[in-house]
């Protein structure tokens, strides 16, 4: 298959993950990704604070069993360790699909600095964003702090905070907790993968950190944004695993 980007290690391809992923004929790699959720509730207007929507054109209905399932149970079956964001009603379904493919599944969550406000007909607002990860036995892991834990306390695209880094995609994710993960769960010499790319975030990452990766995105505009970020030479920046 033509790639739809190709430079340093750096792949895109644009398509159907489920299509693209068993032609590259990939033995291994570690997940990073961020499927869509099927969030299923919508919140409109609010005289205080305005619109404000949580439900975006690629959370379907049935896309997690029609896609996001799929797509994860051809890269569980040659990944050593994965992390990837998940909506609370697919948690179970995924965790079962990881632990079937020989994957510890456990839970992970990036605590929001700044949390949204609360909506009308919202009761607590979601100041926490769920994920997950999981590995194989003898999977690379290289966070040795003595004090980690399953949390990242993180900033959001919001008053200018690193906006040379925001693009036009409505989930993209804070950079530096990225580079992060693909720092952590990558060896020099790995492959990341995100079969979601969306802005290409997860591979501007690993380009900025020495390791190769590859990205499959459905939608062309947003394959073309993360093409643009990945041909910039320096993006993050000395300070971006510290995440100023």
């Amino acid at each position: 298959m033509t790639p739809y980007y190709s430079h340093a290690g750096i792949t895109i391809f644009l398509g159907d993950c489920r299509e693209v992923l068993p032609t590259l004929g990939l033995i291994s790699g570690q997940l990073i990704t961020d499927p869509p959720y099927e969030i299923p509730g919508q919140f409109g207007a609010s005289d205080i604070y305005g619109s404000r929507r949580m439900q975006f054109a690629f959370d379907v209905p049935g896309v997690t069993a029609e896609c996001v399932l799929p797509a994860l149970k051809i890269a569980f079956s040659f990944c050593s360790s994965f992390h990837l964001f998940c909506g609370c009603e697919q948690f179970g379904a995924i965790s079962v699909l990881a632990s079937a493919a020989g994957f510890t599944p456990k839970p992970w969550a990036r605590i929001k600095r700044c949390a949204p406000p609360p909506m009308p007909g919202n009761w607590w607002p979601n100041a926490f964003e769920l994920a997950m990860y999981g590995y194989k036995p003898g999977a690379f892991f290289g966070d040795k702090s003595g004090t980690r834990n399953n949390t990242y306390t993180a900033d959001g695209y919001r008053h200018g905070i690193r906006d040379f880094e925001k693009t036009e995609h409505p989930t993209q994710k804070w950079a530096p907790m990225i580079a992060y993960l693909v720092e952590t769960l990558c060896p020099v010499d790995g492959l990341a993968i995100d079969p979601f790319m969306g802005s290409g975030t997860t591979l501007r990452a690993a380009k900025d950190l020495g390791r190769r990766a590859v990205g499959i995105e459905i939608e062309e505009r947003y394959a073309e944004i993360a093409a643009k970020r990945l041909s910039q030479e320096v993006l993050f920046g000395p300070a971006a695993l510290e995440g100023k």
